[in-house]
């Protein structure tokens, strides 16, 4: 009976503190998502149309059928974990991240100012920086570019993907569709240079086993709010380098 009465009492314990808002900071993924976020000469590079694609699963008799779909899309789709598995040899699949490492206190750097010409530097961080255990959301106002030509925004630099690691946060995530641009992606690789160089920016990170958060949405909704939890928690796929996730904020 005391068993019981503890039990009870435990079930009847104030509820947890409930958030001010939930920001939901995903895109809705359509079939056209990566068309639109990307531009087709960035699809075309990665060798892909983007294109989220379903269809019905067709039992051999119909009368069987259960409504089930089938669904075919890019691991780097939406709001992503961008995986170490994508480079280092033998690192995290998304299943194995743990997801204490993608829950935690946000710290919003509003990068919105910067070039988007030029890379993001230490010294743009330094003005507003994150402390060590805290998800360092970077906010750059990504816009998408015109279908033709390639997403233009400021990318991390490889000294301030350093600097990051250093700080001691417990993940980074972001409005870039990427942590590096694309193009510039594309100019190392034709050059012929090294992995080190062509994926600076994600190493510092992947080594650090540090999540990468990308493609995030309505960070503005977040930017001058003071105490912000983040969340994202990616699909638990066994093999791959990357996973789509539901991102928020829980906003206090």
């Amino acid at each position: 009976m005391m068993a019981l009465a503890g039990l009870l009492s435990a079930c009847s314990s104030p509820e947890p503190p409930q958030p001010r808002k939930i920001v939901d900071l995903s895109p809705i993924i359509t079939p056209d998502v990566n068309v639109r976020r990307l531009g087709i000469r960035a699809l075309e590079f990665l060798g892909t149309d983007g294109r989220v694609r379903t269809a019905s699963v067709v039992p051999r008799q119909a009368r069987t059928a259960f409504g089930l779909e089938e669904i075919e899309l890019m691991s780097h789709t939406g709001a992503y974990l961008d995986a170490p598995a994508r480079l280092l040899r033998g690192g995290e699949a998304p299943s194995r991240v743990g997801l204490d490492k993608v829950y935690g206190r946000a710290h919003v750097i509003d990068l919105r100012w910067h070039n988007r010409h030029s890379a993001i530097q230490i010294t743009d961080l330094e003005l507003n920086p994150p402390a060590a255990g805290d998800i360092a959301i970077l906010m750059i106002g990504y816009q998408p570019p015109p279908p033709e030509d390639w997403p233009r925004y400021a990318p991390l630099s490889e000294q301030a993907a350093l600097w990051l690691v250093a700080r001691g946060i417990k993940a980074v995530a972001t409005d870039m569709p990427f942590l590096s641009r694309l193009d510039e992606v594309s100019d190392r690789l034709q050059k012929g240079q090294p992995p080190e160089v062509v994926w600076a920016e994600y190493l510092p990170f992947f080594q650090a086993q540090i999540p990468v958060i990308a493609g995030l949405t309505r960070l503005d909704a977040i930017a001058k709010e003071p105490n912000v939890v983040f969340l994202g928690f990616p699909l638990p796929l066994a093999t791959g380098n990357g996973a789509p996730m539901r991102a928020a904020a829980l906003v206090y």
